[in-house]
Protein backbone atom coordinates (compact mmCIF):
# COMPACT_ATOMS: atom_id res chain seq x y z
CA UNK A 1 0.00 0.00 0.00
CA UNK A 2 1.10 3.31 -1.11
CA UNK A 3 2.10 6.04 1.72
CA UNK A 4 -0.62 8.28 0.81
CA UNK A 5 -2.96 5.54 0.83
CA UNK A 6 -1.96 4.45 4.04
CA UNK A 7 -2.13 7.90 4.95
CA UNK A 8 -5.73 8.08 3.94
CA UNK A 9 -6.96 5.13 5.56
CA UNK A 10 -5.82 6.34 8.84
CA UNK A 11 -7.81 9.64 8.19
CA UNK A 12 -10.68 7.59 7.43
CA UNK A 13 -10.57 5.98 10.77
CA UNK A 14 -10.48 9.59 12.90
CA UNK A 15 -7.03 9.89 12.85
CA UNK A 16 -5.28 13.74 11.61
CA UNK A 17 -2.50 14.18 9.44
CA UNK A 18 0.11 14.79 12.69
CA UNK A 19 -1.08 11.34 14.41
CA UNK A 20 -0.49 9.72 10.95
CA UNK A 21 2.35 11.08 10.37
CA UNK A 22 4.33 9.84 13.74
CA UNK A 23 2.68 6.62 13.35
CA UNK A 24 4.37 6.07 10.39
CA UNK A 25 8.17 7.55 11.61
CA UNK A 26 7.38 5.68 14.81
CA UNK A 27 7.28 2.17 12.66
CA UNK A 28 10.41 3.77 10.43
CA UNK A 29 12.20 3.71 14.00
CA UNK A 30 11.63 0.88 15.14
CA UNK A 31 12.34 -1.40 12.25
CA UNK A 32 15.71 0.49 12.18
CA UNK A 33 16.78 -0.23 16.10
CA UNK A 34 15.89 -3.46 16.44
CA UNK A 35 18.28 -4.73 14.84
CA UNK A 36 20.93 -3.00 17.18
CA UNK A 37 18.73 -5.09 20.59
CA UNK A 38 19.35 -8.25 22.04
CA UNK A 39 16.31 -10.55 21.04
CA UNK A 40 14.94 -10.96 24.49
CA UNK A 41 15.03 -7.57 25.21
CA UNK A 42 13.20 -6.25 21.68
CA UNK A 43 9.26 -6.90 23.02
CA UNK A 44 9.75 -3.28 24.79
CA UNK A 45 10.77 -1.63 21.37
CA UNK A 46 7.65 -3.77 20.02
CA UNK A 47 5.73 -3.09 22.62
CA UNK A 48 5.57 0.62 22.52
CA UNK A 49 3.24 2.87 20.92
CA UNK A 50 3.17 6.56 19.55
CA UNK A 51 0.06 8.12 21.61
CA UNK A 52 0.74 11.61 20.55
CA UNK A 53 2.95 14.98 19.51
CA UNK A 54 2.48 17.94 21.37
CA UNK A 55 4.64 21.03 20.36
CA UNK A 56 8.21 18.99 20.23
CA UNK A 57 7.13 16.71 22.58
CA UNK A 58 6.80 12.85 21.35
CA UNK A 59 4.59 10.75 24.09
CA UNK A 60 5.27 6.92 23.70
CA UNK A 61 3.44 4.46 25.96
CA UNK A 62 4.94 1.35 27.56
CA UNK A 63 3.13 -0.07 30.33
CA UNK A 64 5.57 -1.54 31.70
CA UNK A 65 8.04 0.69 34.43
CA UNK A 66 10.72 -1.56 34.15
CA UNK A 67 10.36 -1.28 30.67
CA UNK A 68 10.54 2.34 30.44
CA UNK A 69 13.50 2.50 32.81
CA UNK A 70 14.87 0.22 30.43
CA UNK A 71 14.30 1.70 27.34
CA UNK A 72 15.46 5.48 29.15
CA UNK A 73 19.08 4.08 29.89
CA UNK A 74 19.79 2.31 26.62
CA UNK A 75 17.93 4.19 23.97
CA UNK A 76 16.82 7.24 24.60
CA UNK A 77 18.82 9.60 23.16
CA UNK A 78 18.72 7.18 19.86
CA UNK A 79 14.41 7.26 19.92
CA UNK A 80 14.79 11.36 19.96
CA UNK A 81 17.16 11.48 17.19
CA UNK A 82 15.57 9.16 14.88
CA UNK A 83 12.08 10.85 15.36
CA UNK A 84 13.99 13.79 15.24
CA UNK A 85 14.59 12.64 11.53
CA UNK A 86 11.67 10.80 10.68
CA UNK A 87 9.51 14.58 11.39
CA UNK A 88 11.87 16.40 10.01
CA UNK A 89 11.96 18.50 13.45
CA UNK A 90 13.79 18.29 16.55
CA UNK A 91 11.67 16.24 19.03
CA UNK A 92 11.54 14.95 22.66
CA UNK A 93 10.83 11.42 23.69
CA UNK A 94 8.15 11.20 27.05
CA UNK A 95 7.84 7.38 28.05
CA UNK A 96 4.46 6.59 29.82
CA UNK A 97 2.43 4.20 31.16
CA UNK A 98 -1.01 3.37 30.48
CA UNK A 99 -2.57 5.60 33.39
CA UNK A 100 -1.22 8.77 31.78
CA UNK A 101 -2.91 8.38 28.02
CA UNK A 102 -5.97 9.41 29.45
CA UNK A 103 -4.81 12.32 31.13
CA UNK A 104 -4.99 15.51 28.61
CA UNK A 105 -1.16 17.29 29.02
CA UNK A 106 -0.32 19.05 31.22
CA UNK A 107 -2.34 17.00 34.25
CA UNK A 108 -3.46 19.21 36.54
CA UNK A 109 -6.42 17.21 37.18
CA UNK A 110 -7.03 16.90 41.01
CA UNK A 111 -7.63 12.46 41.53
CA UNK A 112 -10.17 11.78 44.31
CA UNK A 113 -7.71 10.47 46.75
CA UNK A 114 -4.52 12.27 45.76
CA UNK A 115 -1.48 10.02 47.01
CA UNK A 116 0.97 11.34 49.61
CA UNK A 117 3.89 11.66 47.46
CA UNK A 118 1.61 14.49 45.68
CA UNK A 119 1.06 16.61 48.32
CA UNK A 120 5.01 17.95 48.35
CA UNK A 121 4.68 21.92 49.33
CA UNK A 122 5.58 24.58 46.69
CA UNK A 123 9.15 25.01 45.84
CA UNK A 124 10.21 28.26 46.86
CA UNK A 125 11.64 30.84 44.15
CA UNK A 126 15.01 30.70 43.91
CA UNK A 127 17.12 33.29 45.51
CA UNK A 128 19.47 34.54 42.55
CA UNK A 129 22.12 37.41 43.10
CA UNK A 130 20.66 40.59 41.15
CA UNK A 131 24.14 41.27 40.06
CA UNK A 132 25.19 37.74 38.41
CA UNK A 133 23.24 38.71 34.43
CA UNK A 134 24.34 38.01 31.31
CA UNK A 135 25.32 41.72 30.72
CA UNK A 136 27.50 42.39 33.52
CA UNK A 137 29.49 38.94 32.14
CA UNK A 138 32.12 39.44 30.53
CA UNK A 139 32.92 37.58 27.71
CA UNK A 140 36.32 36.75 26.22
CA UNK A 141 37.72 33.81 23.97
CA UNK A 142 37.42 31.32 26.79
CA UNK A 143 34.38 31.64 27.78
CA UNK A 144 32.38 32.62 24.73
CA UNK A 145 31.01 28.99 23.62
CA UNK A 146 29.89 28.76 27.89
CA UNK A 147 27.83 32.70 27.50
CA UNK A 148 26.49 31.65 24.00
CA UNK A 149 25.30 28.15 24.81
CA UNK A 150 23.93 29.77 28.08
CA UNK A 151 21.75 32.30 26.77
CA UNK A 152 20.19 30.15 24.32
CA UNK A 153 19.07 27.91 26.92
CA UNK A 154 17.82 31.36 28.61
CA UNK A 155 15.79 32.34 25.71
CA UNK A 156 14.15 28.47 24.82
CA UNK A 157 15.76 29.05 21.30
CA UNK A 158 16.92 25.00 21.53
CA UNK A 159 16.94 21.78 23.12
CA UNK A 160 19.85 20.39 21.96
CA UNK A 161 21.88 21.60 25.02
CA UNK A 162 19.88 19.73 27.50
CA UNK A 163 21.57 18.98 29.36
CA UNK A 164 23.63 21.91 29.14
CA UNK A 165 27.11 21.30 31.76
CA UNK A 166 29.23 23.80 32.12
CA UNK A 167 32.57 23.22 33.86
CA UNK A 168 35.38 24.92 35.13
CA UNK A 169 38.19 25.61 38.39
CA UNK A 170 36.50 27.86 40.53
CA UNK A 171 36.11 30.75 40.40
CA UNK A 172 35.83 31.50 36.19
CA UNK A 173 31.90 31.89 36.43
CA UNK A 174 29.91 29.25 36.42
CA UNK A 175 28.08 29.87 39.14
CA UNK A 176 27.33 33.67 37.10
CA UNK A 177 25.93 31.74 34.14
CA UNK A 178 23.82 30.08 35.88
CA UNK A 179 22.38 32.81 37.93
CA UNK A 180 22.05 34.52 34.53
CA UNK A 181 19.81 31.69 33.18
CA UNK A 182 17.12 31.87 35.78
CA UNK A 183 16.63 35.37 36.14
CA UNK A 184 16.72 35.60 31.84
CA UNK A 185 14.02 32.68 31.88
CA UNK A 186 11.94 34.20 34.48
CA UNK A 187 11.83 37.43 33.03
CA UNK A 188 10.89 35.19 29.59
CA UNK A 189 8.46 33.03 31.78
CA UNK A 190 7.40 34.84 35.05
CA UNK A 191 5.53 31.90 36.66
CA UNK A 192 8.22 29.43 35.45
CA UNK A 193 8.50 26.67 38.15
CA UNK A 194 12.08 26.14 38.20
CA UNK A 195 14.93 24.91 41.22
CA UNK A 196 18.45 26.27 41.82
CA UNK A 197 20.65 24.18 44.27
CA UNK A 198 23.77 23.06 44.86
CA UNK A 199 24.80 19.09 44.62
CA UNK A 200 26.04 19.86 48.34
CA UNK A 201 22.55 20.82 49.15
CA UNK A 202 20.50 17.86 46.83
CA UNK A 203 22.74 15.80 49.36
CA UNK A 204 21.35 17.38 52.39
CA UNK A 205 17.98 17.58 50.94
CA UNK A 206 17.95 13.69 50.19
CA UNK A 207 19.23 12.74 53.43
CA UNK A 208 16.77 14.59 55.49
CA UNK A 209 14.25 13.30 52.94
CA UNK A 210 15.23 9.64 54.11
CA UNK A 211 15.52 10.25 57.63
CA UNK A 212 12.02 11.46 57.85
CA UNK A 213 10.74 8.64 55.35
CA UNK A 214 9.56 11.40 52.39
CA UNK A 215 11.85 10.22 49.75
CA UNK A 216 8.89 9.74 47.43
CA UNK A 217 7.75 12.94 48.63
CA UNK A 218 11.42 14.32 47.61
CA UNK A 219 11.20 13.13 44.21
CA UNK A 220 7.49 14.59 43.44
CA UNK A 221 8.52 17.91 44.43
CA UNK A 222 10.77 18.32 41.16
CA UNK A 223 7.81 17.00 39.10
CA UNK A 224 6.66 20.33 38.09
CA UNK A 225 9.81 21.47 37.61
CA UNK A 226 10.38 23.26 34.29
CA UNK A 227 14.32 24.38 34.64
CA UNK A 228 16.63 22.58 37.11
CA UNK A 229 19.84 24.60 37.86
CA UNK A 230 22.62 22.32 39.96
CA UNK A 231 25.74 24.04 40.62
CA UNK A 232 28.63 21.81 42.10
CA UNK A 233 27.31 18.74 41.11
CA UNK A 234 30.89 16.59 41.92
CA UNK A 235 29.37 16.73 45.25
CA UNK A 236 27.42 13.70 45.05
CA UNK A 237 30.22 11.74 44.15
CA UNK A 238 30.74 8.62 45.95
CA UNK A 239 27.14 8.89 47.47
CA UNK A 240 25.37 5.70 46.12
CA UNK A 241 21.91 6.18 47.47
CA UNK A 242 22.03 9.78 46.43
CA UNK A 243 23.36 9.26 42.95
CA UNK A 244 20.35 6.63 42.22
CA UNK A 245 17.56 9.28 42.92
CA UNK A 246 19.72 12.41 41.27
CA UNK A 247 19.41 9.17 38.23
CA UNK A 248 15.65 8.83 38.35
CA UNK A 249 15.13 13.00 38.47
CA UNK A 250 17.15 13.23 35.83
CA UNK A 251 15.50 10.99 33.99
CA UNK A 252 12.45 11.82 34.44
CA UNK A 253 12.90 15.80 33.59
CA UNK A 254 14.79 14.85 31.10
CA UNK A 255 12.13 12.78 29.02
CA UNK A 256 9.68 15.19 29.87
CA UNK A 257 10.87 17.69 27.75
CA UNK A 258 12.12 19.88 31.17
CA UNK A 259 15.95 21.97 30.73
CA UNK A 260 18.69 20.86 33.12
CA UNK A 261 21.96 23.03 33.72
CA UNK A 262 24.55 21.54 35.47
CA UNK A 263 28.35 23.02 36.46
CA UNK A 264 30.96 21.26 37.66
CA UNK A 265 34.94 22.17 38.62
CA UNK A 266 35.58 18.79 36.33
CA UNK A 267 34.46 17.66 32.98
CA UNK A 268 32.19 14.75 33.02
CA UNK A 269 34.58 12.00 32.38
CA UNK A 270 36.81 13.16 34.83
CA UNK A 271 34.25 13.09 37.92
CA UNK A 272 35.40 10.04 39.57
CA UNK A 273 33.43 8.66 42.19
CA UNK A 274 30.10 9.36 39.91
CA UNK A 275 28.39 6.43 38.37
CA UNK A 276 29.11 5.45 34.84
CA UNK A 277 25.33 6.49 33.67
CA UNK A 278 25.01 9.71 35.11
CA UNK A 279 28.64 10.74 33.27
CA UNK A 280 27.38 9.60 30.10
CA UNK A 281 23.69 11.57 30.94
CA UNK A 282 25.66 14.76 31.75
CA UNK A 283 27.17 14.57 28.09
CA UNK A 284 23.97 13.85 26.13
CA UNK A 285 23.48 17.88 25.67
CA UNK A 286 26.56 19.56 25.35
CA UNK A 287 29.26 20.69 27.87
CA UNK A 288 30.89 23.86 27.44
CA UNK A 289 34.12 24.55 29.74
CA UNK A 290 35.41 27.64 30.54
CA UNK A 291 39.35 28.34 30.58
CA UNK A 292 40.55 31.02 32.84
CA UNK A 293 40.48 34.43 31.09
CA UNK A 294 43.15 36.09 28.72
CA UNK A 295 45.23 38.92 29.92
CA UNK A 296 42.44 40.76 27.72
CA UNK A 297 39.65 39.79 29.00
CA UNK A 298 40.82 40.14 32.62
CA UNK A 299 41.17 43.94 32.28
CA UNK A 300 37.66 44.09 30.74
CA UNK A 301 36.82 42.35 33.94
CA UNK A 302 38.18 45.00 35.97
CA UNK A 303 36.88 48.00 33.95
CA UNK A 304 33.78 46.62 33.83
CA UNK A 305 33.19 46.28 37.38
CA UNK A 306 34.77 49.22 37.97
CA UNK A 307 32.17 50.87 35.96
CA UNK A 308 29.59 49.38 37.94
CA UNK A 309 30.79 50.23 41.23
CA UNK A 310 30.66 53.91 39.90
CA UNK A 311 34.57 54.33 40.12
CA UNK A 312 36.83 55.48 36.99
CA UNK A 313 40.20 52.74 36.86
CA UNK A 314 43.24 54.29 35.36
CA UNK A 315 43.99 51.65 32.29
CA UNK A 316 47.42 51.46 33.46
CA UNK A 317 46.55 49.53 37.11
CA UNK A 318 43.83 47.32 35.41
CA UNK A 319 47.08 46.04 33.06
CA UNK A 320 49.09 45.82 36.49
CA UNK A 321 46.66 43.99 38.41
CA UNK A 322 45.32 41.83 35.10
CA UNK A 323 49.26 40.82 35.16
CA UNK A 324 49.62 39.69 38.18
CA UNK A 325 46.65 37.76 38.82
CA UNK A 326 45.65 35.18 36.25
CA UNK A 327 43.67 32.13 37.25
CA UNK A 328 40.67 33.20 39.31
CA UNK A 329 37.87 35.96 38.63
CA UNK A 330 37.24 35.78 42.08
CA UNK A 331 40.61 37.21 42.91
CA UNK A 332 40.84 39.45 40.29
CA UNK A 333 37.58 41.29 41.53
CA UNK A 334 38.69 40.61 45.13
CA UNK A 335 41.59 42.59 44.58
CA UNK A 336 39.74 45.56 42.75
CA UNK A 337 36.88 45.80 46.00
CA UNK A 338 39.83 46.17 48.37
CA UNK A 339 41.94 48.37 46.14
CA UNK A 340 38.78 50.83 45.75
CA UNK A 341 37.98 50.28 49.56
CA UNK A 342 41.39 51.20 50.34
CA UNK A 343 41.53 54.52 47.75
CA UNK A 344 38.30 55.54 49.48
CA UNK A 345 39.43 55.22 52.90
CA UNK A 346 42.57 56.90 52.84
CA UNK A 347 41.35 59.53 50.61
CA UNK A 348 44.09 58.78 47.66
CA UNK A 349 43.61 58.19 44.37
CA UNK A 350 43.75 54.68 42.35
CA UNK A 351 47.36 54.36 42.16
CA UNK A 352 49.96 51.98 41.05
CA UNK A 353 51.01 51.75 44.59
CA UNK A 354 47.92 51.37 46.22
CA UNK A 355 47.30 48.52 43.89
CA UNK A 356 50.44 46.86 45.07
CA UNK A 357 49.19 46.92 48.24
CA UNK A 358 45.80 45.34 47.81
CA UNK A 359 47.58 42.72 45.61
CA UNK A 360 49.88 41.80 48.78
CA UNK A 361 46.80 41.33 50.60
CA UNK A 362 45.90 38.35 48.72
CA UNK A 363 49.10 37.12 49.01
CA UNK A 364 50.32 38.12 45.15
CA UNK A 365 53.55 39.56 45.29
CA UNK A 366 53.65 42.48 43.05
CA UNK A 367 57.37 43.24 43.63
CA UNK A 368 59.81 42.59 41.17
CA UNK A 369 62.08 39.06 41.78
CA UNK A 370 65.03 38.02 40.71
CA UNK A 371 64.75 34.95 38.16
CA UNK A 372 64.96 32.00 39.93
CA UNK A 373 64.97 28.50 38.67
CA UNK A 374 62.00 26.41 39.91
CA UNK A 375 63.45 23.07 41.64
CA UNK A 376 62.17 19.66 39.90
CA UNK A 377 60.05 19.15 43.21
CA UNK A 378 58.32 22.50 42.97
CA UNK A 379 57.07 21.76 39.48
CA UNK A 380 56.22 18.34 40.44
CA UNK A 381 53.49 19.78 43.42
CA UNK A 382 52.35 22.26 41.18
CA UNK A 383 51.35 19.55 38.44
CA UNK A 384 49.55 17.63 41.42
CA UNK A 385 48.07 20.92 42.46
CA UNK A 386 46.97 22.14 39.23
CA UNK A 387 45.78 18.84 37.57
CA UNK A 388 43.99 17.43 41.03
CA UNK A 389 45.87 14.53 40.56
CA UNK A 390 47.79 12.65 44.40
CA UNK A 391 51.41 13.35 44.53
CA UNK A 392 51.99 9.87 45.70
CA UNK A 393 49.81 8.41 42.30
CA UNK A 394 52.23 10.70 40.19
CA UNK A 395 55.14 8.92 42.07
CA UNK A 396 54.22 6.09 41.85
CA UNK A 397 53.24 3.05 39.50
CA UNK A 398 49.19 4.29 38.87
CA UNK A 399 48.67 3.83 34.83
CA UNK A 400 44.80 5.70 35.56
CA UNK A 401 44.96 8.16 32.09
CA UNK A 402 45.08 11.31 34.69
CA UNK A 403 47.59 10.71 36.12
CA UNK A 404 49.51 9.41 33.18
CA UNK A 405 49.10 12.65 31.84
CA UNK A 406 49.94 14.90 34.72
CA UNK A 407 53.23 12.89 34.39
CA UNK A 408 53.73 13.48 30.76
CA UNK A 409 53.31 17.48 31.32
CA UNK A 410 55.28 17.64 34.98
CA UNK A 411 58.38 15.78 31.89
CA UNK A 412 57.95 18.26 29.75
CA UNK A 413 57.69 21.15 32.57
CA UNK A 414 60.95 20.15 34.11
CA UNK A 415 63.20 19.67 31.13
CA UNK A 416 61.87 23.44 29.38
CA UNK A 417 61.40 24.95 33.06
CA UNK A 418 65.19 23.50 34.67
CA UNK A 419 67.26 22.10 31.76
CA UNK A 420 68.31 19.27 34.27
CA UNK A 421 69.55 16.14 32.76
CA UNK A 422 66.83 13.07 32.15
CA UNK A 423 68.57 11.34 35.27
CA UNK A 424 67.59 13.74 37.81
CA UNK A 425 64.29 14.31 36.49
CA UNK A 426 63.50 10.59 36.69
CA UNK A 427 64.51 10.75 40.11
CA UNK A 428 62.31 13.62 40.55
CA UNK A 429 59.32 11.69 39.22
CA UNK A 430 60.14 8.56 41.37
CA UNK A 431 61.08 6.26 37.88
CA UNK A 432 64.15 4.24 37.73
CA UNK A 433 64.65 4.23 34.35
CA UNK A 434 65.26 7.57 32.34
CA UNK A 435 63.70 6.95 29.06
CA UNK A 436 60.86 6.37 30.66
CA UNK A 437 60.98 9.83 31.52
CA UNK A 438 62.57 10.79 27.75
CA UNK A 439 59.39 8.70 26.47
CA UNK A 440 56.66 11.28 28.81
CA UNK A 441 58.44 14.11 27.24
CA UNK A 442 58.38 13.21 23.79
CA UNK A 443 54.34 12.05 23.59
CA UNK A 444 53.72 15.55 25.98
CA UNK A 445 55.90 17.28 23.44
CA UNK A 446 53.46 16.19 20.53
CA UNK A 447 49.91 16.48 22.28
CA UNK A 448 50.99 20.17 22.46
CA UNK A 449 50.87 20.66 18.94
CA UNK A 450 47.64 19.69 18.60
CA UNK A 451 46.09 20.58 21.87
CA UNK A 452 45.16 24.25 22.40
CA UNK A 453 43.92 23.73 25.56
CA UNK A 454 46.48 21.68 27.05
CA UNK A 455 48.43 24.27 25.68
CA UNK A 456 46.77 27.23 27.76
CA UNK A 457 47.14 25.17 30.74
CA UNK A 458 50.87 24.14 30.38
CA UNK A 459 51.40 27.75 29.99
CA UNK A 460 49.42 28.51 33.55
CA UNK A 461 52.03 26.03 34.79
CA UNK A 462 54.88 27.97 33.59
CA UNK A 463 53.45 31.20 34.92
CA UNK A 464 52.67 29.57 38.05
CA UNK A 465 56.34 27.63 38.66
CA UNK A 466 57.65 30.84 37.81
Amino acid sequence: MRREDRVAEQLRLGEDIDAARLRQAWRNVVQALLPKVAPSSRRYLEEMTPVGIEGDVVRLQLDSAFGRNWVQQRFQRDLQESLSQQLGCVVVVQLVGADAVSEPPPPPVAAPVAPTARSAPPLPRPQFNPSFTFESFVVGATNRLAHAAAVAVAQGNTRRYNPLFLYSPPGLGKTHLMHAIGQAFLQRVPNACMMYLSGEEFVRGYVQAMRQQKADEFRERYRAVQLWLVDDVQFIAGKERTQEEFFHIFNMLHAAGKQLVLSSDKAPRELIGVEERLRSRFEMGLCADIAPPDWETRIAILLNKAARDGVELPLEVAEFIADKVQSNVRVLEGVLTRLIAQSSLAGEPLTLTLAAQALQAYLVNAQPQPVQTPSLERIVRVVCDELGVPLEELLGSSRRSEVVQARQIAAFLAREATGESWQRIAQALGRADHTTVLHAYKQAEQRLRHDARLRERVQRLRQRVG
